[in-house]
């Protein structure tokens, strides 16, 4: 990364293979719908940016579905950003379709089916970002997908579509120490667009964003076995029971968020090659699991495989 690939450069009867491989392993399983061959003309940038994916397509018709097949396959979950810039683009999922013209943006989720479809020539940017790492609530952020977001409804969205223009169409990305750093500040601008077009502005903005804040915290601090409600409130300067009412009317446990957090985080330390030479005893302490038999019963509940099982069903 970054990866650009341009189609009138690639034989014609290699075109449809190169390209699906190309979205496949830098972006997201899909299955497509292409032209012919020699009629497939594509150009595609794709790039990484701590967290962030971004990806710029300037593509013939072409559509793009994720099947319920793919959506079952083992994945981080995603949440996708459409950002059109040319051409027309329907993004479809949970029975909505968003048509989205230039300037216009949608969401949809990689973890239930969506089909996007490029109406003639078109151009748009796709910006990946991890679901956990954008922390926020599946209830709040499910019924967003799928929805046409412009500038007359969202203050936002000029600024967010001019950034992440700016980002896919410059060499900004190609920098490491440039692409580190605007990590960050662009997971935070689509929160920020989200929570708008939510309404979350003017329904208690503070305390939304206390539980974002909490959540992160909860991700930068796994390892550590300290990592208790106490520590949390006093890190974010409030008082135990503050915390657990906005915890609570944001439907977020604390308990569940900080134990299913470093069960994910064991389950792919589990199946990482790195840490093959360690005992599953050790994954689990290295991620707040005192005990290796609560470990493995913790594990089993929420996977429904023991933490060795899921390590040898990786074949190694």
């Amino acid at each position: 990364m970054p990866s650009s690939l341009r189609f009138a450069d690639v034989p014609v009867r290699d075109r449809v293979e190169v390209l699906h491989e190309t979205v496949w392993t830098h972006v997201v399983p899909v299955e497509m719908t292409l032209p012919a061959p020699a009629d497939v003309d594509v150009e595609l940038r794709v790039a990484q940016a701590g967290a962030l994916n971004v990806s710029s397509a300037r593509t013939s018709p072409i559509a793009m579905e994720r099947t319920s097949a793919l959506v079952r396959r083992d994945h981080v979950p995603q949440v996708f950003l459409a950002v059109q810039v040319a051409g027309t683009t329907v993004v479809e999922q949970d029975g909505r379709q968003a048509l989205l013209r230039p300037g216009d943006m949608s969401f949809y989720d990689s973890t239930r089916p969506y089909r996007i479809e490029n109406r003639g020539r078109s151009e748009v940017h796709y910006v990946r970002i991890p679901r956990e790492t954008l922390g926020l609530p599946g209830r709040r952020l499910d019924p967003m997908v799928a929805r046409r977001i412009d500038a007359t409804g969202n203050p936002l969205a000029g600024a967010v579509g001019s950034f992440f223009t700016a980002l896919a169409t410059s060499d900004a990305l190609d920098h490491p120490d440039a692409a580190r750093l605007v990590a960050e500040p662009g997971i935070e601008l689509v929160r920020a667009l989200l929570a708008v077009h939510v309404d979350a502005v003017e329904r208690a903005p503070l305390e939304r964003s206390l539980v974002v804040r909490v959540e992160q915290y909860v991700r930068d601090h796994l390892r550590e076995r300290d990592l208790t409600p106490q520590r949390i409130a006093a890190a974010h300067h409030v008082s135990l029971r503050h915390l657990y009412a906005v915890l609570a009317a944001a439907d977020v446990s604390l308990h569940d968020t900080i134990r299913d957090q470093r069960l994910a985080a064991a389950r792919r330390e589990l199946r990482d090659p790195r840490h093959d030479h360690q005992a599953v005893a050790t994954v689990g302490r290295h991620w707040g699991f005192v005990d290796p038999s609560h470990f493995g019963r913790a594990f089993k509940q929420a996977f429904g495989v023991t933490p060795a099982e899921w390590r040898r069903s990786a074949g190694r």
